[in-house]
């Protein structure tokens, strides 16, 4: 049963997810349930709120963004291309997933709950300290370089 309940959890993210992508207006319960042919009561058994259906769509956003980002960082060693990678990646996510985008910019959130603005908030927060991180690791390697390469003068 579990396995059937997540599933429908599943369901009910990608239906939003492509409504997200195909609606310019605000997407309601009653719209979602239609859509995937359920009752609202059906869709608040797998999540207690419509936000929390965002929370759920963030998630997901967090978890592949920063799954990758930590494969590109263990995998490049220069901070330049770490950064071209993980802007990249981003891009990408965001052209192969435009509805979920919408929750990114702050379309698909302009009347929903304060919560979601601060979760979308940290994750650029989060990103930023990322190619913060990259960039001062990159500046410290360089500047232990310069003084190792430095000739000593005799006094």
């Amino acid at each position: 049963m579990a396995a059937k309940k997540g599933s429908r959890a599943q369901e009910i993210l990608q239906t939003l997810a492509r409504m997200l992508e195909t609606s310019r207006g605000r997407i309601t319960t009653a719209a979602l349930a239609g859509e995937l042919g359920l009752s609202e009561a059906a869709l608040y058994r797998h999540f207690p709120s419509k936000t929390r259906m965002y929370e759920s769509l963030i998630d997901f956003i967090e978890e592949t963004i920063f799954g990758r980002v930590r494969a590109i960082v263990n995998d490049e060693p220069d901070a330049v291309n770490q950064c071209y990678r993980i802007l990249s990646l981003v891009v990408a996510f965001c052209q192969k997933n435009p509805g979920i985008t919408r929750i990114l910019n702050g379309d698909a959130l302009a009347i929903e709950n304060e919560r979601l603005h601060s979760r979308v908030a940290q994750f650029f927060d989060r990103l930023e300290s990322q190619l913060k991180q990259a960039l001062r690791e990159a500046e410290v390697r360089d500047l232990s370089l310069i003084h190792i390469s430095e000739p000593t003068r005799p006094y």
